[in-house]
C-alpha cells in the first residue's frame, strides 16, 4: 500500500484526511492497536540471552561457541560458561574475558498484494508485486563480558553480562522513491524500525561433587530499553495510503526479567564429556509509550516538509494535542507481555589428551589435541503464541488514549497471535590443537527446524529452517608466572566467522490468509457490530485483507573477535 505518485496529491490528500477525520467520528471509531503490529518486533528483541534454538536468535554468543557452530555445551571451557552452562565453572582457572560478535543480517520482503485488498492508488493491483524493499544491513555489534573465579580445585564462581544472539536493531525503508512521487514503503504494516538495549547480568557458580560429575546454576537479571516504529491504517477501509495511513513509534521497558540456567557436566572416562543445560526465564512484562504521526505518509514528509504531520505523545497530560481536550494517564500506562520459551541442550563430547593436562584443571586448548561435540537442542517456542499488549480502559471498555487527529484511541486489548513451534536442532563442532596451549583452530555447523506458522510470516525474526556453518581460530600468549604443573599467566586471542543460510518465507498465494494490517474502526463495511469480532468472523480492528504475502528472504553473517586473560 503506496500512496499516490502525483505532484498534485498534496492537497487532495489533505481533502480526504479531513473527509477521513470526519468518517472516523462520524462512525465513533478508535484507533485500534497501530502499535501492535509494532510490537512483533518485541518479541525477540526482549529475548533472554544467547541460547538461540528458539525462532528469535542464532548459535551462540562467544567466539568458541559461534565458531563451533554452537556445539559448546559440554566444552564449557571458558567464563562464558556462566549462561551457557555453569557447571562448567568447576575446574576453570581464574579468567576474565571480553568478546563481541558483530552481526551483518540481510532481510528483503517483496510483497504480494491480496485479491480483496482494495487499497487505491498505491501502484499495485491486487494480485500485483510490489518493489522489493530490504533492511538497511548495517553491523549489529554485540559484546561479551565474562569473568570467572577459581574458588578451589572443584567450585569456581562466574559473573558475565551479555545479550541475545542477535541482531539488535533494523530500519526498513519508510518511502521508496524520493520526493512527489515517493511512495510508502509496502513492509511498513510489520515493520519500520527497531533499536534494543538489553543487557543479562548473570552470576552462577559449578562444582565438581564427586568425581566426574560437574553442577552448576546461573542467575540472571535481566533488563532492556526498546525502541521500534511501524505503521497502521487509520480507518478500516479502503483509503489512499497518504491519507489513510498512521506511523507510530513505541518505546518500552522492562527493569527486570529473572532468568535461571541449570546445567551437569557428566564425565566416565578421560575422553568422554556428557552434559546436559536447563533455561527458564520469567514472562517479559514492559511498560510502553507510544507516539502517533498522522499524515506522515504524505510525499512532501519524503521531500523534507513534515510541517503537515500531527503528533500525539501518550506520556503528555495533554497527549500532545494542547488545543484539544483530551488526557492522558502519563508515562509507562502501557504493558506489552511475552512469555519466553523453556529450553533444553543435551551434548556429547569426546576429546583425546595432548599430555599436558593438570590435575584439577580444566583447559581444553592446553589439555587436549582435539575435541568434536555433538549437541541436541530443543526450544518450547509454541509458548510464544501471542505478544500481549494491553492499555488504560474507562469503565465501558473504550480506550483512554487518544490517537491525536483521528477522533479515535488506541484500543486496552491489542494482542498479537505468533503461532510459533518448538523447533528442534543439532549442532557439531569441534577444536584441533595444532601447537596444543598455543594454537587452536576450530569449525562447526548447526541445522534448526523450522519454527514459523506461514500465515503468520514477518520481516522482524527469523523462524524459518536455517543452517549455519562456521570457523575460527586462538592464539595464545604466555606472559610468564607459575610453571611446572601450574598454568602460567597468558593472554588468549581468538575470532571466528560464521553465516547462516535461512529459508525463504513465501507465501505467494493472493487468495491466501495470512496477517491483517490494523484499522482505526471495528469493522469494514460496518463498525458498530456487538462481539468480539466482525459478522465475517474477523477480528475487529483489523483490515479484511492480508499484509504479509509475498516472500521473505533472510541470511546472516556474524564475525567474532574478543581476548581472554588468564591471571
Amino acid at each position: 500500500m503506496t500512496s499516490d505518485s502525483r505532484s498534485s496529491g498534496c492537497y487532495e490528500a489533505r481533502g480526504r484526511w479531513q473527509q477521513a477525520q470526519r468518517k472516523l467520528r462520524q462512525r465513533g471509531g478508535r484507533l485500534a492497536g497501530f502499535l501492535v503490529f509494532a510490537t512483533l518486533a518485541l518479541g525477540g528483541l526482549c529475548e533472554p540471552a544467547a541460547h538461540a534454538t528458539n525462532v528469535l536468535e542464532f548459535p551462540d554468543n562467544g567466539s568458541e561457541q559461534m565458531a563451533r557452530g554452537g556445539a559448546w555445551v559440554a566444552r564449557a571451557s571458558d567464563p562464558l560458561a556462566t549462561y551457557f552452562n555453569p557447571a562448567g565453572l568447576a575446574g576453570q582457572d581464574t579468567r576474565l574475558t571480553g568478546q563481541s560478535n558483530l552481526t551483518f543480517r540481510h532481510a528483503c520482503m517483496t510483497r504480494l498484494k491480496a485479491t480483496n485488498d482494495t487499497t487505491p492508488s498505491d501502484g499495485v493491483g491486487p494480485g500485483g508485486y510490489y518493489p522489493q524493499v530490504c533492511a538497511k544491513d548495517t553491523p549489529f555489534p554485540n559484546p561479551q563480558l565474562a569473568f570467572a573465579y577459581r574458588l578451589s580445585e572443584r567450585v569456581g564462581l562466574g559473573i558475565a553480562f551479555l545479550g541475545p544472539s542477535a541482531a539488535g536493531s533494523a530500519t526498513w525503508p519508510e518511502f521508496i522513491g524520493t520526493g512527489a512521487n515517493a511512495l510508502a514503503a509496502p513492509q511498513r504494516y510489520l515493520l519500520l524500525k527497531t533499536d534494543a538495549l538489553l543487557v543479562y547480568p548473570t552470576i552462577g557458580i559449578g562444582a565438581e561433587i564427586a568425581t566426574g560429575l560437574r553442577v552448576g546454576v546461573s542467575f540472571a537479571w535481566g533488563f532492556s530499553t526498546i525502541k521500534l516504529a511501524n505503521a497502521a491504517t487509520a480507518l478500516n477501509q479502503a483509503l489512499s495510503p497518504r491519507d489513510g495511513d498512521i506511523k507510530a513509534d513505541i518505546t518500552a521497558k522492562d527493569l527486570f526479567i529473572p532468568v535461571v540456567n541449570v546445567s551437569t557436566i557428566y564425565s566416565p572416562s578421560p575422553n568422554v564429556d556428557i552434559a546436559g543445560w536447563f533455561h527458564a526465564s520469567g514472562a517479559i512484562d514492559a511498560s510502553a509509550d507510544v507516539k502517533t504521526s498522522v499524515n506522515y505518509f504524505d510525499p512532501r514528509v519524503a521531500a523534507g516538509d513534515s510541517s503537515a504531520v500531527r503528533i500525539g505523545d501518550s506520556r503528555l497530560a495533554d497527549c500532545g494535542d494542547p488545543k484539544g481536550n483530551s488526557k492522558c494517564p502519563g508515562p509507562n500506562a502501557g504493558h506489552i507481555t511475552v512469555n519466553q520459551p523453556m529450553e533444553a541442550k543435551l551434548g556429547v563430547r569426546f576429546h583425546t589428551a595432548s599430555g599436558l593436562a593438570r590435575a584439577g584443571h580444566r583447559d581444553p586448548m592446553r589439555d587436549d589435541r582435539f575435541d568434536a561435540e555433538i549437541d541436541l537442542t530443543w526450544a518450547n517456542n509454541s509458548a510464544l503464541d501471542a505478544i500481549k499488549v494491553r492499555f488504560p480502559a474507562n469503565a465501558d471498555g473504550s480506550g483512554v488514549i487518544p490517537a491525536v487527529g483521528t477522533g479515535g484511541t488506541v484500543p486496552p486489548i491489542a494482542d498479537v497471535p505468533r503461532g510459533y513451534k518448538d523447533v528442534f536442532g543439532v549442532r557439531v563442532g569441534g577444536d584441533y590443537n595444532v601447537i596444543p596451549d598455543k594454537l587452536t583452530l576450530r569449525a562447526g555447523a548447526f541445522l534448526e527446524t523450522n519454527g514459523q506458522d506461514p500465515a503468520l510470516q514477518n520481516v522482524d525474526f527469523m523462524g524459518a529452517r536455517r543452517l549455519g556453518v562456521s570457523g575460527g581460530l586462538s592464539y595464545r600468549i604466555h606472559l610468564g608466572g607459575a610453571g611446572g604443573d601450574e598454568p602460567t599467566r597468558n593472554l588468549t586471542l581468538m575470532a571466528g566467522f560464521g553465516h547462516i543460510f535461512v529459508a525463504d518465507q513465501a507465501r505467494t498465494d493472493p487468495n491466501a490468509t495470512g496477517l491483517s494490517g490494523l484499522a482505526g474502526s471495528p469493522c469494514y463495511p460496518s463498525n458498530n457490530d456487538p462481539g468480539p469480532t466482525c459478522p465475517n468472523g474477523n477480528q475487529k480492528f483489523r483490515t479484511n485483507w492480508p499484509v504479509n504475502l509475498g516472500t521473505i528472504t533472510n541470511s546472516v553473517n556474524v564475525i567474532n573477535v574478543g581476548a581472554s586473560y588468564r591471571f
